[in-house]
Order: structure tokens, then C-alpha cells, then sequence
């Protein structure tokens, strides 16, 4: 029986905004998957959490369509983040969970996540529907399965480290277990996220080009606050 191979937190997505809006997220996801198939220590248990926790089909996300002026103060948000980091200024700007999913329905940074995503942000956590590939964990048994589920986390980005807090997790109708719950647990993902993140961004200059211009960037409230940084 094939084994699984040795576990480590998988690469993040060099793709500049694609990161901001989708290869972070793909990786939290990687990551929750490749925990949860461990969970149990078995190949039985191995075997059966692959066919809970993960399916042979994506599901479709569907977004509200959102309004011309809602369109129109999502877009401008975005461009005003893309100049002050384009300029080295520092500027905060707050984007709120339909800003965001406007922005995934029609901003080609975000078509990665078209179909795949769909933001809610409640008490500073994000609550997260998503259908996403598992192919990136470059595993045999993953290939060709997806993540169909929701995540709910807060977020935090500062002096260059993500903190990620998960604080519930589910796919096709299940929990994931609570071991992936601990603050141990989430320390050492972090830890691993944040060493994998920097050093494929050390051997791509220009990849997740945007988090080199963040300062910080947090979930307050009901909004995603972003502040750049003055270079």
C-alpha cells in the first residue's frame, strides 16, 4: 500500500495578487487535508478520511452579484491598494466580505478563485466556503480530489509573518478533527506556512510581489484592514 508521503506545510503560489486572493488560501487548505488524513495514525483510518474529507468533483461557489456601485467601490479600493504599494506609500485600506467577493467575480487578479470562493467576515473571522484543488500537496492519492468545505479563521499579517487561527473546519458535511484545533498545533503550522512562504519568495524575486509593499494587514471587525508599507 502506497504511503503518505512525509509531511511538510506545501508551496505557496508564486502569482503576486493571486496569493492575496487564492494561493494562501489553497495552502491553509493543503495543509488542513494532508493533517486530517494523518489524524488517526492508520492506513484504515488514512483510506476512510480521504473519502470523508475529500471528493472526486469540485462544487460550484456562487457569489451575489453584486451592484454597478458596489463593482465600481470594490475596483477603486483595489486600485488604491495596487498605487500606494506601486509608489512605497503607506495607505490603509478596508475592504469589506462583499468588496472582496466583487472583486473575485470580476477582477482578473481574482479569477483563480472564481467559483472557488466565497468570503464572509463576522468578529474579526473569516468564514470561508471553498471548492479547491488538492493536486498542489503533489501526492498520488490527492490527485484529481478536492476540498469542498468551509473554514472559519481569523488572520493576521505583520512584520512579514502570517498568523493564521483556525477556529472550526468542515468538508462534505464533516468536522475535521479537533487535534487540528490546538494552539500547538496552529503554531507549528504557521511556523512551517511562514518558512515555506519566505523561501520560495527568496528564490522568486517577483513572486507574491504584493506582501513585500504590506505592512499589516488583520480581520477587524466585519473588514479586512490593509496598510502598506513606505519604502
Amino acid at each position: 500500500m502506497e504511503a503518505p508521503p512525509i509531511m511538510h506545510t506545501p508551496r505557496p503560489a508564486p502569482s503576486g495578487m493571486g496569493c492575496f486572493a487564492k494561493g494562501c488560501l489553497t495552502l491553509i487548505i493543503a495543509g488542513l487535508a494532508l493533517v486530517a488524513v494523518f489524524v488517526g495514525g492508520t492506513f484504515f483510518v488514512l483510506n476512510r478520511a480521504l473519502n470523508v474529507f475529500t471528493s472526486t468533483q469540485p462544487v460550484q461557489i456562487q457569489l451575489r452579484q453584486a451592484t454597478p456601485a458596489e463593482r465600481q467601490v470594490a475596483k477603486a479600493k483595489l486600485d488604491t491598494l495596487r498605487s500606494a504599494a506601486r509608489n512605497h506609500q503607506e495607505a490603509t485600506i478596508e475592504f469589506n466580505a462583499d468588496e472582496i467577493n466583487a472583486l473575485i467575480a470580476n477582477e482578473p487578479e481574482f479569477h483563480g478563485a472564481r467559483g472557488h470562493v466565497r468570503v464572509a467576515i463576522a468578529n474579526s473571522i473569516a468564514s470561508l466556503d471553498v471548492s479547491a484543488p488538492l493536486d498542489s500537496m503533489h501526492w498520488k492519492r490527492l490527485k484529481g480530489r478536492w476540498f469542498n468545505g468551509n473554514i472559519q479563521l481569523g488572520f493576521s499579517y505583520v512584520d512579514e509573518n502570517f498568523n493564521f487561527d483556525l477556529r472550526s473546519a468542515e468538508a462534505n458535511g464533516h468536522q475535521f478533527p479537533r487535534a487540528i484545533l490546538t494552539s500547538d498545533f496552529m503554531q507549528s503550522f504557521n511556523r512551517s506556512f511562514n518558512e515555506s512562504f519566505h523561501r520560495e519568495s527568496a528564490k522568486h524575486p517577483d513572486a507574491n510581489n504584493l506582501w513585500r509593499h504590506v505592512k499589516m494587514a488583520s480581520l477587524q471587525g466585519d473588514k479586512l484592514v490593509v496598510t502598506t508599507r513606505a519604502m
